[in-house]
């Protein structure tokens, strides 16, 4: 029988890594935590997956790395992927100007000149050049993180959803991957203050939804690869594109976890929508995605 110990050592190591590194911020001062913290989930699935549950599969198999063939149908799911963050945020975004939680700025794009060129502030109109400056640098971003998402995603989507789906059942294994994903964000609120982890509970909440969404992403494409784009493209492009281009510079003060961005609730009822149409296609499709692995 394969051992079950492994989620135990997964756990242990994902969640006590972040803060051994957090302890090393405080005493030496250098940041590490945020690219390092990432790469210790890696490190535990692959001890948890390669030394203690040791699969027959294999660990590629055993925690959907592969199959990705046929490599057009997982290419495709990618680029779904993309877009469709780039849709759900730019709809939450049009949402919170409708409301006025948080106003657009489509006269002067305050924000979008504030963070790329602050010295044409108070200017009207559409400044391209700024768009496609703040596009690139995003997409570039976009690029370099994606080594980074994968060390997540095939910790929280790759392993430790298939062993808790056998155990737990698919809904339960997601939502509650979905809120320890939240509550393992800790040690980056700590260094605010009692103050600064009141945004932990709508980030966590947050975090779920989108745990969710990346989880019917990984089981009806077969893959992580899915996953690791969408972690990537909301860590990115829609936090440092969509929301800046849009934004008015006079409302961020205003920025409350609960009410913009897809944080927010228009964000979450828009999420809540695409999880909803993912869980029907994959629960309807012919059994992709949605395989039983025992171990």
């Amino acid at each position: 029988m394969r051992s079950r110990g492994d989620v135990g050592v997964f756990l242990g190591m994902a969640f006590g890594l972040p803060w051994l590194l957090w302890g090393f911020e405080q005493v030496t001062g250098v940041r590490v935590l945020f690219w390092a913290a990432m790469v210790s989930v890696a490190v535990a699935t692959w001890v948890a997956v390669r030394y203690v549950w040791r699969p027959a599969e294999g660990v590629a198999a055993a925690t959907s790395i592969t199959p990705v063939r046929p490599w057009r149908r997982t290419a495709a799911w990618c680029g779904f992927t993309f877009v469709l963050f780039l849709a759900m945020s730019a709809a939450a975004v049009a949402l919170n100007a409708v409301t006025g939680v948080y106003p657009a700025d489509l006269d002067g794009f305050s924000a979008l000149r504030d963070a790329y060129a602050p010295g044409t502030a108070g200017r009207s109109g559409v400044p391209w050049d700024l768009v496609v400056r703040a596009l690139v640098a995003n997409l570039m971003q976009f690029v370099l993180i994606l080594p980074l998402a994968f060390c997540e995603e095939w910790g929280w989507r790759g392993y430790l959803l298939n062993r808790w789906r056998d155990r737990l059942g698919t809904w339960p294994a997601l939502i509650l991957i979905g809120t320890l994903c939240g509550v393992w964000h800790l040690p980056f609120f700590v260094p605010a203050g009692v103050d600064g982890l009141w945004p932990l509970l709508p980030f966590t909440v947050f975090c779920v939804f989108f745990g969710v969404l990346l989880g019917w992403l990984r089981l009806a494409s077969g893959s992580i690869w899915p996953a690791v784009v969408g972690h990537a493209v909301n860590n990115t492009v829609v936090f440092g594109f969509v929301q800046v281009v849009v934004a008015d510079k006079a409302a961020e003060d205003r920025i409350d976890g609960w009410l913009t961005g897809l944080s927010g609730w228009q964000g979450l009822l828009i999420m809540g929508m695409a999880i909803a149409v993912l869980a029907v296609r994959t629960r309807r499709s012919s059994g992709v995605g949605v395989e039983s692995r025992q171990g």
